[in-house]
């Protein structure tokens, strides 16, 4: 059987390379929408938001040594999160929006 050619000037993302990078610009994203949360969350809020995230930071940092490809879930998960505790601030907690 004859391997399968890749067609030509056309290159597969290496993951194991770039998924750190991409999950660090991903979580540099998090961190923007975290910190302009502060027009409508109150202070405690804007820190629970912070510690959450840098929970997803310290499994970046241990994730990117063991199973670097697998970090740009990391930012996925953290922005659904960042939604989260929106989420529940808005409609339980009587933040404005």
């Amino acid at each position: 059987m004859k391997p399968a050619t890749r067609a030509p000037g056309r290159r597969r993302l290496d993951l194991d390379r770039s998924g750190p990078w991409i999950a660090a610009i991903g979580l540099l994203a998090v961190l923007w929408l975290v910190v302009s949360s502060t027009l409508y969350a109150p202070w405690w809020g804007v820190l629970l938001h912070l510690v959450v995230l840098g929970g997803f930071v310290a499994l970046y940092a241990r994730r990117v040594r063991e199973r670097p490809a697998s970090t740009i879930w990391i930012a996925v998960a953290a922005f659904v999160a960042w939604i989260a505790v929106n989420a529940v601030g808005v409609l339980l907690l009587d933040w404005r929006l």
